[in-house]
């Protein structure tokens, strides 16, 4: 199974960011990775590129340990007590 990653706009002030996997059929797991800076505080482009592999790795090997599990983007997810309910007078 072939996953590949996404990674939402940032910009030099963030100090992580969301990386999108995506699976062949579709489906997502979500996490944040930090964003790595040099002493002058820009974005280490090259050591990012790494970080960003080495969790495509690590995403793809707690896949095949049963560790992470993908959803699918359609379905809106729910937080317990995060639903909203009408009260009637």
């Amino acid at each position: 199974m072939a996953i590949t990653y996404t990674v939402a706009e940032y910009s030099e002030s963030d100090s992580s960011v969301e990386v999108t996997y995506t699976n062949d059929s579709g489906f997502v797991h979500k996490r944040h990775v930090n964003i790595p800076k040099n002493g002058e505080g820009a974005i280490n482009e090259e050591y990012f590129n790494q970080i960003l592999e080495d969790q495509l790795r690590g995403v793809e090997y707690k896949v095949t340990v049963g560790a992470v599990t993908f959803s699918d983007p359609n379905i809106e997810e729910t937080t317990p007590g995060s639903e909203t309910t009408e009260l009637s007078e």
